[in-house]
């Protein structure tokens, strides 16, 4: 039966990093990128093109530094639970004679990553399947909080998004980028 109290997720990937520079370098400096951008905390100049007024969520976050940072700023306090089932999909690199920009290794790298090429990080099946771990937690915070933002990133938020869709989710808003709003509703 109905109750008619619409169950809302919202799902806001982080604001840009200090360190994502779209800098030319090697496979070695691309690798080391990647640590920068992982450890990097807010670019002070990023803000977000809307604040959404979330003082009736549960918030959660990435135990990442640039997600809980977003959370901070967009709630003006911590999250309640962080979870690193929420965070990014690792950013693959591999040693290859090339001298790149950093996104087009990241986009580069990931294309082979998801065509099974494998290395030293997460295989992009684990990958999927953390991001159903991912869902499932935060279907079960919904049972009990109705209204969740969590605060993640741009591959793992999409993953969840289209999860959440195969489980019967409606998208109701969808932004990928910096600071972006993917907002999904169940009907109960």
């Amino acid at each position: 039966m109905s109750t008619g109290v619409k169950t809302e997720i919202i799902l806001i990937r982080h604001g840009r990093p200090r360190s994502a520079d779209n800098i030319r370098c090697t496979a070695s400096g691309y690798a080391n990128w990647i640590r920068k951008y992982n450890a990097a905390d807010l670019d002070p100049k990023s803000k977000p093109a809307k604040l959404l007024s979330l003082n009736n969520y549960f918030v959660m976050s990435s135990d990442l530094r640039r997600a809980r940072s977003t959370a901070r700023y967009c709630c003006g306090h911590s999250a309640c639970e962080y979870s690193s089932l929420f965070r990014e999909m690792d950013i693959p690199y591999y040693r290859l004679p090339f001298r790149l920009r950093a996104w087009t290794w990241v986009y580069f790298s990931r294309a082979l990553w998801m065509a099974g090429a494998g290395g030293r990080f997460e295989s992009y099946k684990d990958a999927k399947a953390r991001a159903e771990m991912a869902v499932n937690l935060l279907e079960v915070r919904a049972k009990t909080h109705k209204k969740i933002v969590m605060f993640g990133h741009g591959m793992m938020n999409r993953e969840i998004r289209k999860r959440l869709q195969q489980r019967g989710w409606t998208v109701a808003e969808k932004d990928n980028g910096y600071w972006g709003v993917n907002r999904l509703h169940l009907n109960g």
